[in-house]
């Protein structure tokens, strides 16, 4: 699209004269034109009333007609339209210097009102004609006629000429009024307004602004630097340009400064000498456009924000997933280990047995050797520790025998203060922190204490020399978030047991392995690797969990969490049930009696045969009548054969378990008394079964006998014996 002049440049450049007034007559511009056509500079009549700009001749006041001219002013301001003075007859002086002569001159003015947004006038323009050679003409219109030109043709031509430059000033008013952009012009080094279009009129909140130098009609703005800028255009002459300029405009009475955006051009305007006569200002507002930027530019920021805050999250996410993902995979780890574990006891177990079962048949027909008995105290001391090295291995895979009952744990540290300080020696300092309304717990409480003063000598050993160690007791509330990599640990209550040292630390492929049974880093031959272990399997059969955090150099945490006491609900009702239960006894050295009652019939299921055979052995001296099966296969044939009173059966077997047996023989025959032998505390709820008895091993002749006679009583009592 081809570029448009300005009005500016039309308004100074147009070769017809024109004149701006205001409301009060008073010259505000005059383009080349005007000035050159009656012999004035613009400094002469600017800021002058037209009148006294051009004053009638004092010697011949018929010659001007000022009445005439200001009664057309006076028409316009009243009816706010066009008005024209075909010819007017008004005299100007033909110097302005003082003495000068007045020529006598006709012209053809056009007075053309300019209104505000209010629809008022604010401005007059005049476009003026010289037509004083068309009077001249009227005298010679005879000598032209008789030339051969009629005196039509040359009036017709004139007001041809005078009608187009009639349009013209119209058009140049139409372009100034209608501009897109905000225009103003400001005369001189005061920059007094002069020429202000609508547009201008709308960004500056319509004040009177013509006349008026820009220090007055808009003052706000000499702080903000526009009035500094206009002054070095001024004075330099070079052109100023700028995009998105910020300005503080009072556009309404009594409000605060509206903040607006512009793009703007000052330009000089330079006359022919090289002076420079004014500032022309164009510009548009470019408010809307700004916000919008800002907006889209506060959306982009704002989104930049939500990428790195959710890149942050998928980071955190990601993390804690592998952290997750590691703690699952340490968990299946050590359960797996504790069911082999389990395993490893349980066979461990069928050894003791087998061991303190023949000890005790030799020591029947030794009882006069002294140096035998000797031997077989020797000998059964070794089981005895066997036994407990099974219990400890039970108790990391989470089946040990418990008598759980409700604990205050900071009461119990406090029992254990003399125990602890004997235990660590003077060198360890212990710091002891309860917090007040510490919730209760249901856990066994020599298996707590055990812990506790594991734990605690675990501390003393990793600061070797001595240091400080806190025990610290808390309640906390844990939901599924804080839970996440302990498998099983449901979300509630928690009291949580802290022991922290400030002993080595440890790496963190020993950290890995901690909880491992026989994993140590001690040399002395005293350490088993089983008191992490031991800890372990003892919370998590207590439905808690342990977290163990070490920096090497810096210390160890080891925080238990056990689960109070309102939290457990069912799983506290199953752990009291199982606390019923007997606990290993150590090989007795009592002789068999046989019992005074007719003997039972027993059905004993057994696959290690060394076991099957000694312990039937017992239980035919005890005067019962015993029928021996490897497998359980093999039982429920004989069940179906024969009417056995009891039925006791290994936890263990090869093919159907133990468990599985007793279900299908209840099924066939409830009256049946049912036995089940295990390393492990069996919860009969847990299995379904009710009534079922267990029998830990190893165990002895006395609770064999002891067993059976109180199953004889029961019978007898039911009358099913």
């Amino acid at each position: 699209m081809p570029q448009r002049p300005s009005f500016e440049a039309l308004f100074r450049v147009s070769p017809n004269a024109y004149l701006l007034l205001d409301p009060d007559l008073v010259i505000l511009d005059a383009n080349a034109a005007y000035l050159k056509l009656t012999a004035r500079s613009l400094e002469e009549i600017a800021g002058r009333r037209i009148q006294d700009a051009f004053a009638a001749d004092p010697q011949f006041p018929e010659s001007t007609h000022v009445d005439e001219l200001l009664d057309s002013f006076a028409r316009v301001l009243r009816t706010k339209a066009l008005d024209t003075l075909p010819v007017i007859r008004y005299s100007i002086a033909a110097s302005s210097g003082s003495g000068a002569g007045y020529e006598d001159r006709y012209w053809s003015a056009t007075h053309t009102p300019l209104l505000d947004e209010q629809g008022e006038v604010f401005a007059i323009l005049q476009h003026t004609v010289d037509i004083t050679e068309l009077h001249q003409l009227k005298g010679s219109m005879r000598s032209a006629e008789s030339a051969g030109q009629p005196a039509q043709q040359i009036e017709a031509a004139i007001i041809s000429r005078a009608r187009f430059i009639q349009h013209e000033g119209n058009q140049l008013r139409r372009l100034f009024a209608q501009a897109p952009g905000f225009v103003c012009f400001l005369r001189g080094p005061g920059h007094v307004f002069e020429l202000v279009n609508e547009a201008y009129q709308q960004l500056t909140g319509h004040r009177q602004l013509l006349g008026k130098p820009l220090r007055d009609g808009l003052p706000e703005l000499e702080e903000q630097g526009f009035i500094a800028l206009l002054d070095e255009v001024y004075r330099t002459g070079e052109p100023y340009t700028n995009r998105g300029m910020r300005a503080l405009l009072h556009r309404r009475p009594d409000a605060e400064p509206e903040e607006v955006y512009v793009d703007l051009v000052f330009q000089p305007i330079i006359e022919r000498d090289g002076r420079t006569s004014g500032v022309f200002v164009l510009g548009s507002d470019v408010t809307e456009q700004h916000r919008s930027q800002q907006k889209l530019q506060e959306y982009h920021e704002h989104l930049e924000e939500l990428v790195r805050e959710r890149t942050r999250e998928l980071l955190d996410s990601e993390s804690a997933r592998r952290a997750a993902q590691a703690a699952l995979m340490q968990a299946q780890k050590l359960e797996a280990v504790g069911k082999l574990t389990g395993g490893i006891a349980h066979d461990f177990n069928n050894m003791l047995q087998i061991i303190g079962g023949n000890l005790q048949l030799l020591r029947r027909n030794m009882s006069d050797d002294e140096t035998a008995q000797r031997r077989l105290d020797s000998a059964v001391g070794g089981v005895e520790k066997g036994a407990r090295l099974a219990s400890q291995l039970l108790a990391f895979a989470s089946r040990q025998s418990l008598q759980p009952q409700s604990v205050d744990v900071g009461e119990l540290l406090g029992q254990m203060s003399e125990l602890l300080n004997g235990a660590l020696g003077r060198a360890v300092q212990v710091e002891v922190d309860v917090a007040s309304g510490l919730w209760p717990v249901l856990a066994d409480v020599g298996n707590l204490q055990a812990a506790i003063l594991n734990l605690a000598v675990n501390a003393r050993d990793a600061m070797g020399g001595g240091g400080n160690l806190c025990v610290r007791l808390r309640n906390r509330h844990l939901d599924s978030t804080q839970l996440a990599g302990q498998p099983g640990a449901e979300p509630g209550p928690y009291v949580e047991l802290a022991v922290i040292d400030e002993g080595e630390g440890m790496r963190p492929e020993v950290l890995e392995r901690a909880f491992e049974p026989f994993f140590t880093t001690r040399k002395d031959s005293d350490a088993s690797g089983l008191g992490l272990s031991m800890v372990y399997g003892f919370v998590k059969q207590s439905g808690g969990f342990v977290v163990l955090e070490s920096d090497e150099g810096k210390g160890t945490s080891v925080r238990v969490y056990l689960p109070s006491r309102v939290a457990l609900g069912g799983q506290g009702m199953r752990m009291a049930a199982m606390s019923e239960q007997r606990a290993p006894a150590a090989v007795s050295s009592e002789q068999v009696e046989p019992t005074s009652m007719s003997g039972l019939r027993i059905l004993f299921v057994e696959d290690d045969p060394t076991l099957r055979m000694l312990t039937g052995e017992v239980m035919d001296e005890l005067g019962h009548q015993v029928s021996l099966c490897e497998s359980a296969e093999a039982a429920l044939k004989q069940l179906e054969q024969h009417p056995f009173d009891v039925l006791l059966t290994d936890i263990g077997l090869a093919g159907m378990s133990g468990i599985e047996l007793v279900r299908e023989a209840r099924a066939r025959d409830a009256s049946l008394s049912v036995v089940i032998a295990s390393g492990y505390a069996v919860d009969a709820r847990e299995v379904g079964l009710d009534d079922l008895r267990t029998m830990l091993k190893p165990y002895d002749i006395h609770q064999v006998r002891s067993l059976l006679e109180t199953i004889q009583a029961e019978r007898a009592v039911a009358g099913r014996g």
